[in-house]
């Protein structure tokens, strides 16, 4: 979900997608553009009407800013991980989840509402104080502008990352993580005697079950925010974002139960068999779990009678 992102912003970012360009109306309109743009281009825009460029400018600033934040703190979080360095990850990842996610979420699901606040140059309109009753309206917004929506529910998603109450979620560790001493909710309270995470083992796994279980889905829906809010920047090819959407949905079930598995299988062998076969030994395409995982996510598949890996272009199917 991370690199599919990145690789988002990287596109769009090779090709400037996010520039806006505009043709002015005569030689005076570029005159008074170009001297007021001296001080501030925003300024500028606004002074010689073109008030939806301006902000669109400031919206796409914002989009490719937040989303390039996000996800260096997410990559190094997940490298964290690898290490063992658990207590570090979750560190890195309050910001990502609960800062910048609820910000992108809301400036999908409901634009209009998060320019008005942002424009209005109160930071208090945006804190978490400010939004705290707001969250489940904000994401449900969102995840109506997604593929997602069948799939999720805003007070998963929410659960998940902001109450305290849910001995599942991530709230209670990130806020560990953070804090050597909580003791405001009684939810998260410090132990007696104790720092939080001070004395733990980097060897004890428990940590991770959190991780494992939440962490997928929630960088799912991040993913498809991040998508969303592209498509509003400049449309993408829709065989590109079919693909996009395909891929990561069904990739999910990959670390699911046997029968999401084996639903994933099935799926991808009608989809693939009949019009595959092996190009060193001529066998037909099997789609085994490891099969399954190796198409949705690397473009490639092994022969299970030869042993040779190939590539798939699979995403170029669409």
């Amino acid at each position: 979900m991370h690199d599919e992102s990145v690789r988002l912003l990287v596109e769009y970012e090779k090709a400037e997608a996010h520039v806006v360009s505009l043709n002015f109306a005569s030689k005076e309109e570029a005159k008074l553009f170009k001297k007021v743009a001296k001080i501030d281009s925003i300024e500028a825009l606004r002074a010689i009407g073109r008030h939806d460029e301006a902000r669109r400018v400031i919206l796409n600033t914002i989009t490719m800013a937040l989303v390039s934040d996000c996800m260096h703190h997410v990559y190094e979080a997940l490298q964290c991980m690898e290490k063992r360095k658990s207590i570090v990850a979750f560190n890195l990842l309050r910001k990502p989840l609960m800062d910048n996610l609820l910000y992108l979420s809301w400036m999908l699901g409901d634009e209009d509402s998060f320019f008005n606040n942002f424009m209005e140059g109160d930071p208090a309109l945006l804190t978490q104080k400010q939004l705290g009753n707001r969250r489940v309206a904000i994401i449900a917004d969102a995840l109506r502008q997604t593929a997602l929506s069948s799939i999720f529910d805003a007070n998963f998603i929410v659960d998940s990352i902001f109450e305290a109450k849910n001995a599942q979620g991530l709230y209670g560790v990130m806020q560990h993580a953070v804090h050597l001493v909580t003791a405001q909710r009684i939810e998260v309270r410090t132990a007696p005697q104790n720092f939080n995470f001070v004395f733990k083992s980097h060897a004890d796994n428990d940590v991770y079950d959190g991780v494992y279980e939440l962490l997928p889905p929630l960088l799912l829906y991040l993913a498809h925010v991040v998508l969303g809010l592209f498509q509003r920047i400049k449309p993408m090819d829709e065989g590109a974002k079919s693909a996009f959407q395909f891929r990561t949905i069904h990739g999910l079930s990959l670390i699911g139960d046997v029968d999401e598995v084996r639903g994933i299988q099935e799926l991808l062998t009608g989809l693939l068999q009949s019009h595959l076969s092996c190009g060193h030994c001529d066998a037909p395409l099997t789609v085994t779990a490891h099969n399954a995982a190796r198409i949705l996510l690397t473009d490639s598949c092994r022969c299970t009678s030869c042993r040779r890996a190939m590539g798939l272009p699979f995403s170029w199917l669409f």
